[in-house]
């Protein structure tokens, strides 16, 4: 058993799932695959592998039915609930499907940590596609959090590719248990959304190995059906068309075996997509359309016609079986269910100051809520991730639900009296606009930021509560008594916050990222070309695209160098000893614990964790006690540290627990590091590799808190 695979199994097993098994083997899908596409016609050939839309065409002569495809990670993408039989986008007639659940973001999933809630959420997403007789769901993303403004943060799992890797392995596994087809997105190096088609990500090898890829070699080892290729270059090279990242890093190194499409409208050339080793080109394949004279009969485009198919093969959808669907209103419940527990462990509460929270609610107290998200649900970010959703609650509405007596007003310019007179301020904040196709800045508004202020000034009892996909700018930090961040947390959100606030769900959610004080900190602050700004937007225009917003006189494709190579994140402004506002891995609970008794052992009879077979697994074993006096849960993480001298990350994150305690409760905990959690990559030997000596092992309840020390000599 290999390391990989050892991780992937122990993951799983922590996730409650086993490992995918597709419904028919690879060897006997790829043999059907060639049975089939040898009796179609060259102009067949070349059809199927032009989209159509949101959908692969139907070859009708052979009896292939179309195969459809929807977005996205957080739940299928109705941007509003619809009556039914609704033609949703086109080629997809969703019969009774005409309202899905909002679940919260990937982001909050990742905040979490928890990998059993992790597969009930793909699992509930992909029963609302097998309801809507979607076969493909064009998620997860996985492209990790580089800097604080992406519009699309919110849809991926955060800045740590240990946790991104687990996340997406789980995902993958759990929606394609449900017969749904996962795609994991954008590959690679997509980590801003400013003039996306027009960036160049120039990435060290290094850099790649071991930040930007694992997650999506965890999604392929775990089974994945399919990647999307993402609109920049990697290195000179569009991703969408180019040999060197798809037949190369792609195929090649991560041994993917399956169906390849681009991002919509995101090549230039039909002939490059042939030969790149891309499979499908969306959504109504311009490009190899345009060259059809020359591509017809052309043997590259058998061999994409081959892998199209053999990966609807491999799923089952040209089963009869397959077309039978679940009835989506009795899997809703449930799936609210779902969605209000991702919520509920994916709000971080950041900053508690005199213990202000929870909050009492009694007769004759006055709650002020405020801010440009107070009378708003915090559904999503805006793109190809946003879904509707439906029974919306602001979270105005959710406070007064549980106010008790107390009096709760909305006001969205509360005189310095209505502040001075409330016994809790609740100021609920955020852009917006926050999503796909766009940036956005490190600061709020500025009138968000001088509300705060002024709330603050005249209420110590100001809470404040961040609806946004990454960090952001908090002038206003020590003048407030409480800070939370809710992300986007779906529809069920602002329920989920509302009991958090008042104390009937203990918040347990730690960060997925770091939140640095000034964005001039960050590993990528100089990404944007001089006199750019994130919300700057390509114009529309003819297709390729071939220049960016009115005003910048650079020369396009922008380069992005990553100059901060491996030190993403944490690790940046560990090495750099920049402050920081909040570390990775932090967040408050209602209770406290204390950590005890670590033993670091080599593992003597060649068993690691869960029975699997690893010859050099360590086990790190520890307890943690719940010394407060209310129910909570404790993500207790695992972090290594190399020997002195290295050129490596002071320390990082390699496992994780989240550990559900009663009051004096204590749990011990069993971790496995394998031989891959000790390597990096020697870019001069071009090869992952352990470097003799020894290594600290670390448990923390953060990235900076760290409880527990230990060692061990590999």
């Amino acid at each position: 058993m290999t390391t990989q695979s050892t991780r992937l199994r122990d993951s799983l097993m922590r996730a409650g799932l086993t490992p995918f098994n597709p419904p028919v083997a690879d060897d006997q899908a790829q043999r059907r695959a060639q049975e089939i596409v040898a009796t179609m016609t060259d102009t067949e050939q070349l059809d199927l592998v032009i989209g159509d839309g949101f959908v692969i065409r139907a070859i009708e002569r052979l009896g292939l039915p179309e195969i459809k495809l929807f977005d996205a990670t957080q739940g299928v993408h109705l941007r509003e609930s619809v009556e039914p039989g609704t033609n949703l986008r086109t080629g997809i007639v969703a019969g009774h499907l005409h309202r899905t659940v909002s679940f919260p973001g990937f982001l909050n999933l990742a905040s979490s940590w928890n990998r059993a809630l992790a597969a009930q959420y793909a699992r509930a997403i992909g029963e609302e596609c097998r309801a809507g007789g979607i076969h493909v769901l064009l998620g997860p993303g996985v492209n990790i959090y580089r800097i604080a403004g992406n519009g699309r943060n919110f849809e991926y799992a955060g800045e740590d590719p240990f946790l991104a890797a687990d996340m997406a392995r789980i995902f993958v596994t759990a929606l394609q248990q449900t017969g749904t087809m996962a795609t994991v997105k954008h590959f690679i190096a997509n980590n801003s959304d400013w003039c996306r088609r027009l960036s160049n990500s120039v990435v060290g090898r290094r850099a790649l190995e071991e930040i930007y890829l694992p997650a999506f070699r965890a999604a392929v080892e775990a089974g994945v059906g399919a990647v999307m290729t993402s609109y920049n270059q990697l290195n000179g090279e569009y991703c969408g068309e180019g040999e060197r990242v798809i037949q190369g890093l792609l195929r090649g190194e991560l041994g993917f075996d399956g169906l390849v499409m681009t991002d919509w409208t995101s090549v230039t050339d039909g002939e490059l997509v042939a030969s790149s080793g891309q499979d499908l080109e969306m959504p109504y394949g311009e490009m190899l359309e345009a060259k059809r004279d020359t591509l017809t009969g052309d043997p590259r485009i058998r061999r994409m016609a081959e892998y199209v198919i053999k990966a609807c093969i491999r799923m089952g959808f040209y089963e009869e079986s397959w077309r039978e669907m679940p009835e989506l209103l009795e899997l809703l419940p449930e799936h609210e269910s779902v969605a209000y527990r991702v919520a509920a462990e994916g709000v971080v509460l950041l900053k508690n100051e005199g213990d202000v929270l929870p909050a009492l609610v009694d007769d004759g107290r006055t709650i002020l809520v405020t801010g440009n998200w107070g009378v708003r649900t915090p559904i999503s970010g805006k793109g190809s991730g946003y879904v509707a959703g439906y029974n919306h609650t602001s979270f105005f509405e959710a406070v007064n639900d549980l106010a008790d007596g107390a009096i709760v007003m909305y006001r969205a310019e509360p005189t310095a009296e209505e502040l001075d007179a409330a016994s809790l301020v609740l100021v609920f904040t955020g852009f917006e606009f926050e999503g796909e196709g766009a940036d956005r800045d490190f600061s709020l508004p500025e009138r968000q930021n001088a509300l705060i202020a002024r709330a603050a000034a005249a209420n110590p009892r100001t809470v404040v509560s961040i609806v946004s996909g990454g960090a952001i700018a908090m002038p206003w930090h020590d003048s407030v008594a409480a800070i939370l961040y809710t992300f986007f947390c779906g529809q069920e959100g602002a329920a989920a916050v509302a009991d958090i606030l008042f104390g009937h769900t203990n918040p347990s959610a730690k960060l997925p990222f770091t939140i640095e004080c000034d964005f001039a900190d960050s590993p990528g602050a100089d990404y944007l070309p001089e006199g750019g700004r994130p919300e700057q937007v390509q114009p529309d225009g003819e297709h390729p695209l071939n220049r960016g917003p009115e005003g910048l006189d650079i020369e396009w494709p922008n380069d992005v160098v990553y100059n901060e190579g491996i030190y993403v994140g944490y690790r940046w402004y560990a090495a750099k000893e920049k402050p920081v506002r909040y570390w990775f891995g932090h967040g408050l609970s209602y209770t406290s614990f204390t950590y005890d008794d670590l033993r670091v052992t080599a593992a003597p009879d060649n068993t690691g964790a869960n029975g699997s077979t690893e010859s050099n697994c360590v086990r790190v074993v520890f307890t943690v006690t719940n010394s407060g006096h209310v129910a909570g849960a404790e993500i207790a993480q695992l972090y290594i540290a190399p020997p002195a001298g290295s050129d490596r990350p002071e320390r990082e994150l390699k496992g994780y627990e989240k550990v559900f305690l009663m009051p004096d409760e204590t749990r011990t905990v069993s971790l496995c590091l394998t031989e891959s959690d000790f390597s990096h990559y020697d870019e001069s030997a071009s090869a992952w590799v352990v470097a003799p000596g020894e290594y600290g092992v670390r448990i923390g309840a953060s990235y900076n808190d760290i409880r527990l020390q230990g060692s061990v000599v590999r």
